[in-house]
């Protein structure tokens, strides 16, 4: 990064620094006037990588005539409940000898499509469609469950394979392939190339402050309150500053390293606060997500908290344009519509019922 760059920095007590710069880009409107449209660029506190919040980017909002096709009961669909057990594929003996993980709703197995060497899915209902209200904490605790019990016992079998993360992607716009909601685990010897960036600037962090960096960053947003959603139990939810896609909502479960350290509450927490941010997405507009939840390595996780990113995708219309281009995919540089301040002061209000809310109003 230049470091003549000029940017504005937060001030805080926190060594974390939200670095921004405000740009302004002008031309003349068909008329011969003159004219400014306004763009911010953000630098990710741990990564240094930039987004832009730009003036004009528009992202397309739901179409309920473009979902009747999906909503509709489909018999090829292989994650509904008359099929699931006959075309789905099973798990090795020595993972679980009964071939497939289940809890509640959430039936777990072997993703035909290996994008990695333990990948799992894992649907979340036997209704053939949900509607975001409709990913109850309930539903997601289950999924979260067999999930873990899941990366467990392949731990166990194969330690090698140690970096993991819990995704899910919400219809065909996300990258989904079948409107059944599922999840998708990525359990590998591999970490993905942000799980690694993300790793070695924790680590380097640890290292040069014996502290972890996502530790700071949830007490740094919760100081300053312009981001900080809420905290529930051990999560601390917050608006990305730096976003790395539209409306990214961010959590980070204090004092746990990987996913094998979550507890019962901690799942719970983690299900009842992605439930209110889907029900938010929806209210705003949004039907198609977006969701990963990333571990610390499995053999080796110092200065790594677990935590999450969500993002909403363009929604389901019947001629949708895809909310990625260029700089996200070539230039990993993410554009987006509305600055996080203004999303953490609408998204607070859906979290404030929950039992245990820690709110801090500014």
């Amino acid at each position: 990064m230049n470091p003549n760059f000029p940017t504005n920095t937060e001030h805080g007590t926190s060594p974390i620094q939200f670095r921004r710069d405000q740009i302004k880009a002008g031309f003349l409107l068909p008329d011969g006037s003159q004219t400014t449209k306004s763009l911010e660029v953000r630098f990710d506190p741990l990564l240094g990588t930039s987004s832009r919040i730009a003036e004009g980017v528009v992202l397309s909002k739901a179409d309920e005539s473009a979902l009747a096709v999906l909503q509709a009961p489909n018999s090829s669909c292989p994650f509904c409940p008359d099929r699931i057990r006959q075309v789905t594929p099973k798990l090795l003996e020595p993972i679980h000898t009964d071939g497939r993980l289940e809890r509640g709703e959430s039936v777990l197995f072997p993703n035909l499509v290996p994008y990695c060497q333990y990948a799992a899915v894992a649907v979340l209902s036997r209704k053939h469609w949900l509607a975001l209200h409709e990913f109850t904490p309930e539903r997601l605790f289950d999924s979260f469950s067999v999930a873990l019990d899941y990366v467990s016992r392949v731990h166990r079998f194969d330690p090698r394979a140690q970096h993991c993360a819990y995704n899910m992607n919400y219809l065909y716009p996300s990258g989904g392939s079948l409107p059944h909601p599922h999840a998708q685990m990525y359990l590998d010897p591999y970490p993905t190339t942000m799980m690694r960036l993300q790793g070695e600037a924790s680590l380097a962090y640890w290292n040069a402050r014996g502290r972890s960096y996502w530790d700071d960053l949830a007490k740094a947003e919760e100081e300053r309150g312009q981001r900080f959603v809420v905290k529930t139990g051990p999560v601390t939810w917050i608006t990305a500053f730096a976003p790395i896609g539209f409306n990214e909502v961010q959590a980070v479960v204090s004092g746990r390293e990987t996913l094998l350290d979550l507890t019962g509450d901690d799942l719970r927490a983690l299900s009842a606060g992605i439930s209110r941010v889907l029900q938010w997405y929806e209210s705003i507009g949004y039907n198609s997500f977006n969701l990963a939840l990333y571990s610390g390595p499995l053999n080796d996780s110092r200065g790594w908290r677990v935590h999450l990113s969500m993002i909403t995708r363009t929604a389901m219309l019947p001629y949708y344009r895809s909310d990625a281009m260029h700089l996200e995919r070539l230039h990993w540089e993410a554009a987006v519509d509305r600055l996080p301040e203004e999303l953490a002061t609408n998204l607070r209000g859906y979290f404030y019922t929950l039992p245990n809310a820690k709110e801090r109003r500014i």
